[in-house]
């Protein structure tokens, strides 16, 4: 913006007063911590600090109304950000910004009454003079959001961290562990759940903005991103967060998420994580269902030791995993419906739209080519865990146990 000389008679009063800096300080500082509490004896700005920020402000002022060169953005700059750093809000920074501002221009027109300077000279002046202060408030104004946005990703990394450390067990004294608690937002006292979600792509959050989420339901949580998960732990306190941590998990996930059994105590945080971690890994990859720890216990053992429930498939199904494609889909398949209709084969047949003799015969087929029994409990509880592990373990007829 091209500026205009400075008015001969403003640049003279200007001039003239920057011997009364330290009277403009004191005036200043007095109004200010009289109208904006923050600025008050026990607000947050130290008086020390006040005066030494509008000494540097005030005096940047006078050298532009007397100089009317392009003005010296630096101090309000550096005053948004130290306010911003203080925590001071950026409503009351421009606020007393502008009283300041106000509490110098008052000093030049009472300096311009005495001089007896003609009233139109202040009224170009005047339209000048807000113009810097514009100016000084944009600059400030820069400076804070520079400043607190620096703040928030350097406290989003500590919350990061801290939670980190918290989910993989790290922080073994009680002390500590409640000043982290504190920390991050979360109570002192469980029960909590800890939270694993798959992320299938570098930097994505499978579970969105979930802290926010649960946060709308008044249940506190902390969050983190590893190259392969997104895990978190959540307080279950009020009595209907259980439910409403699941139902936030089942909306928002979109990758396989497991969830620990709720736990007591911050100390078994570590513990916890692995039992979500067992549970997100007990899904097929590729899709996005919740599982508890708890919900399909069978499952997550396999998850636990997937080389051996691998072996358990081959050496129970084996002669079934050796048919075609085809033939070994029927009879698993079958089997399956068979189990999921508490071992009723009209039901069965029902569900397969054959006929229960049907059922009956590959069923039978079964049990010739395993040499199992499906009167015999133990042969049963075998099938029934072969299965799971084919199943969970699609890989299993060539050889691969990768969940």
């Amino acid at each position: 913006m091209q500026r205009r000389p400075p008015v001969p008679e403003i640049a003279a009063m200007a001039q003239s007063l920057r011997p009364r800096l330290p009277e403009l300080v004191v005036r200043a500082t007095r109004r200010i911590r009289n109208e904006i509490d923050i600025y008050r004896p026990s607000g947050t700005v130290p008086e020390a600090v006040l005066r030494t920020s509008l000494r540097r402000n005030i005096d940047s002022m006078l050298a532009q109304f007397a100089g009317g060169s392009e003005p010296d953005l630096s101090e309000p700059g550096e005053t948004g950000r130290q306010r911003a750093v203080q925590g001071v809000p950026l409503p009351d920074v421009l606020r007393a910004y502008r009283l300041g501002f106000a509490e110098v221009w008052t000093v030049l027109t009472e300096e311009a009454s005495r001089r007896q300077v003609d009233p139109s000279v202040m009224v170009r002046a005047a339209t000048d003079a807000w113009r810097l202060a514009d100016e000084y408030s944009d600059a400030l104004t820069a400076g804070y959001r520079r400043a607190a946005a620096e703040l928030a990703r350097a406290q989003e990394r500590e919350r990061s961290a801290l939670t980190e450390a918290l989910l993989s067990g790290r922080i073994t004294d009680r002390g500590t562990l409640w000043e982290v608690a504190q920390t991050l937002g979360l109570p002192r006292k469980g029960p909590f759940v800890a939270v694993a979600a798959e992320a299938t792509a570098l930097g994505q959050e499978p579970l969105g903005d979930v802290k926010a989420q649960l946060a709308a339901h008044g249940i506190p949580s902390a969050w983190t991103l590893r190259p392969d998960l997104h895990i978190g732990i959540a307080s279950l306190l009020r009595p209907d967060a259980d439910d409403l941590t699941m139902n936030v998990l089942r909306r928002l996930a979109t990758s396989r998420v497991g969830v620990s059994p709720a736990f007591a105590s911050l100390d078994d945080t570590g513990q916890a994580l692995r039992y979500a971690r067992l549970a997100m890994n007990s899904q097929p990859a590729g899709t996005a269902e919740v599982v508890r720890f708890q919900d399909d216990p069978l499952t997550v053992v396999m998850a636990a030791a997937p080389e051996a429930a691998s072996g358990i498939a081959r050496k129970v199904m084996g002669p079934v995993l050796a048919l075609d494609s085809d033939a070994r889909a029927l009879l698993l398949d079958t089997f399956q419906c068979w189990i999921d209709a508490a071992g009723n084969a009209t039901a069965t047949a029902q569900a397969l739209h054959c006929h229960s003799n049907t059922v009956r015969y590959r069923l039978r087929k079964l049990e010739d080519l395993t040499g199992r029994s499906l009167q015999t409990p133990g042969d049963t509880a075998e099938l029934v865990a072969a299965l799971r592990a084919v199943r969970f373990l699609p890989g299993t007829a060539t050889g691969s146990t990768t969940p």
